[in-house]
């Protein structure tokens, strides 16, 4: 069913992180089940862990309901931002259960345990059991998600993220959360030539691209939830067939804001922080999971030569395609 190579070279070695370890490349060897899209495709293999292998037939045999809510993204990418906005619209802005059930079970990241080591659960059991409807999260591409995604037709939401940010907000994730003790350029290295947990990202933004209109995929830009929300909180009301005033989403937009988010414990994963300061025995010190939600920032931290290598990176991998990042 997959062909897994594993990522030997020096620099993969170098950017492997205590929490997930070593990595390999996750290839999909029969892709003709899935949608064809707007152009034929070949779908994007995917940076996972050897762990993460021995539970891949599970996640693509997985039953999968007609009102699910699937969360899609490649990671650093607004996911958090996108699970809590779909929940309350969805849930007719409940805002007490939201206050009160944390967002991890309420939006359950689907292969979370099937790639961290020594991780005490099982959150793809945790989605099988889960109350329908069902909301999952989920980072990986479409050649791995379950088969029946492409046949029910579940409500499919995906946001985008320019990978210049991505990659800055991605680096300081691995490193305080994974544990990542490595040096930036070799991050960015690694990311630019697609040894990277997840990663490639372009194509696997490309992929939930090219099927949007087939799958009726609501595609967000994390640049439009900044500098547009109330814009984008119309169209997931439209998507699921919700009606608000004009006040009920002023408050939701000021619930969605960066600085409520980041000190709302029950939506800002501070609870993440706190399984992996367990499972190290170590403490994540400054470090908030929220940590900027910035457009723009990595020119604070990238240099010129990176900077220009991600562009040239983005311009060669949307060749051909319609697709912008913000």
């Amino acid at each position: 069913m997959f062909t897994v190579k594993p990522l030997e070279s020096p620099l993969a070695k170098a950017v492997e992180a205590p929490m997930h370890g070593s990595t390999v490349e996750v290839h999909l060897n029969d892709g003709s089940y899935l949608p064809t899209g707007e152009k034929p495709r070949k779908p994007t293999h995917c940076v996972l862990t050897p762990k993460f292998v021995t539970q891949a037939e599970r996640i693509h045999h997985l039953t999968v309901y007609e009102d699910d809510v699937w969360i899609l993204s490649f990671p650093k990418c607004g996911t958090t931002w996108t699970q809590e906005m779909v929940w309350l619209i969805s849930h007719d802005l409940d805002y007490r259960t939201a206050s009160e059930v944390n967002l991890l079970d309420r939006s359950v990241f689907l292969e979370f345990s099937a790639f961290v080591l020594n991780y005490p659960g099982d959150t793809i059991e945790q989605v099988e059991k889960a109350t329908r409807p069902r909301h999952i999260q989920c980072h990986l591409p479409i050649a791995l998600l379950p088969k029946q995604i492409w046949t029910v037709r579940p409500k499919l939401i995906y946001c985008a993220r320019n990978p210049k940010d991505a990659s800055v907000s991605f680096f300081h994730h691995y490193r305080h959360l994974h544990g990542y003790r490595g040096t930036m350029p070799d991050f960015l290295d690694a990311l630019l030539t697609d040894q990277i947990l997840f990663g490639p990202q372009i194509p696997h933004t490309l992929d939930y691209w090219n099927v949007r209109r087939e799958m009726n995929i609501l595609f967000l830009h994390f640049e439009e939830m900044k500098t547009n929300m109330s814009d984008v909180l119309r169209r997931v009301c439209r998507y699921f067939g919700k009606t608000y005033s004009d006040q009920q989403l002023a408050t939701l937009e000021n619930h969605l804001s960066f600085d409520v988010m980041k000190n709302n414990k029950s939506a800002n994963n501070s609870c993440v922080l706190e399984l992996v300061e367990s499972l190290s025995g170590k403490k994540v010190e400054n470090f908030q999971f929220m940590r900027k939600g910035k457009i723009g920032s990595h020119t604070e931290e990238l240099s010129e030569e990176y900077i220009k290598r991600f562009e040239e990176y983005i311009t060669k991998h949307l060749e051909g395609s319609d697709f912008r990042f913000k």
